[in-house]
């Protein structure tokens, strides 16, 4: 069938304005692990819509704000994550659980009444919670995290409580549409061309897509059993594991969020993130499962980690090519472009897009 998303949209600011309005600023958005805020003051940056937002742990409380300062608009946590209470660097203005400011060096110079202050609370944003996901939504009036996710809830909450240790964060930027590289991730149609030597090798196939609502997923088989030859030795130390597929899964969360699992072994976890209608960030988080295993199998299993981290960095690195070259042509494409039933994702993606770019939800 032929494309949906026509090619001008990939390289339009005009267009790009209009996705952060009714697209990134209405719905839920990925922002970090519930174990980056396991401590009071801890607290993740995060760009969305276009907007700086900080979300920390406010005596035990996640709370999610704009991270402009009331004062002189300054930015207030200036790192990707850290931990410091919520205080403005530039003047020292200093904000408590609610937003509100709290300690305001020099106050009487302001000759505030307390209403006033009030006043200066911080726009703030709701958070929710799926498994070890948080989320955060900029539209006050939208719907439960859980009506977001619908059926794929519980499992996105298995899938992530069952992340265990964090083996890499691999951050790229990529000259390139969001869209181009959301898609990119949908179909394996490309596998054999753009991943000879890495994810080809695999074997992932299959056509079990399944689309429930906005978001959609694919259970491919591999062409190894988990146990099969050299993989039985590899993956010994995770037999105890809690979490357990045949295969490979891939999730993808509506519109840039992105959940797959190897045997239920390793996951890796991707947000891709729009910084213009040109320019993607996309960072990605690979973990191994959740194991009980007594610590003899130390040199084995730092030899899988390894292997697992260059084995993805490879693989982006090979999309990365591709998605800029894409990225490029759809500036001087005279065809709307052609999906076959092996990119039944990339037409369903487009599809829920369009809905929202058409209808003001």
């Amino acid at each position: 069938m032929k494309a949906l998303i026509k090619p001008f949209e990939y390289n339009s600011e005009e267009v790009y304005l209009k996705e952060n309005e009714l697209l990134f600023s209405k719905e839920w958005n990925f922002v970090g692990f519930l174990t980056d805020f396991e401590n009071v003051n801890d607290f993740v940056t995060i760009t969305i819509a276009s907007i700086p937002v900080v979300i920390q742990n406010l005596k035990g409380h996640l709370r999610a704000f704009k991270n402009v300062c009331s004062h002189r608009h300054s930015i207030i946590q200036n790192e990707d994550k850290g931990n410091r209470p919520l205080m403005c660097p530039y003047h020292g203005w200093a904000y408590n659980e609610k937003g509100i400011p709290a300690g305001i060096p020099k106050k009487p110079l302001f000759s505030f009444t307390k209403e006033e202050v009030v006043c200066l609370k911080l726009e703030e944003y709701k958070i929710e919670i799926c498994g070890n996901l948080v989320f955060a939504n900029l539209n006050k009036d939208s719907h439960s995290l859980q009506d977001f996710l619908g059926d794929f809830y519980h499992e996105v909450a298995t899938i992530s409580n069952n992340f265990g240790k964090q083996i890499d964060l691999n951050e790229i930027d990529i000259v390139a549409n969001w869209k181009i590289v959301v898609e990119n991730t949908l179909e394996s149609y490309h596998v054999a061309l753009i991943h000879a030597d890495t994810l080809y090798k695999m074997g992932p196939e299959g056509l079990d897509f399944e689309f429930k609502g906005k978001h959609s997923s694919w259970d491919a088989t591999l062409n190894k059993l988990e146990n099969e030859g050299r993989q039985a030795k590899i993956h010994r130390p995770y037999q105890d594991r809690a979490y357990k597929i045949n295969g490979y899964k891939h999730i993808l969360i509506y519109p840039n969020l992105l959940i797959s699992s190897t045997y239920g072994v390793s996951f890796n976890l991707s947000l891709i993130t729009p910084t213009d209608h040109n320019n993607t960030n996309f960072k990605s988080f690979v973990f191994i499962s959740k194991n009980k295993n007594d610590g003899n199998s130390k040199d084995l299993e730092s030899i899988f980690e390894k292997s697992l981290i260059d084995f993805n960095r490879q693989v982006f690195d090979e999309d990365k090519v591709i998605c800029q070259q894409v990225h490029i042509g759809a500036k001087f494409a005279h065809h709307d472009g052609e999906l076959s039933d092996e990119e039944k994702r990339v037409e369903h993606f487009q599809a829920v897009y369009k809905s929202y770019m058409i209808n003001d939800k």
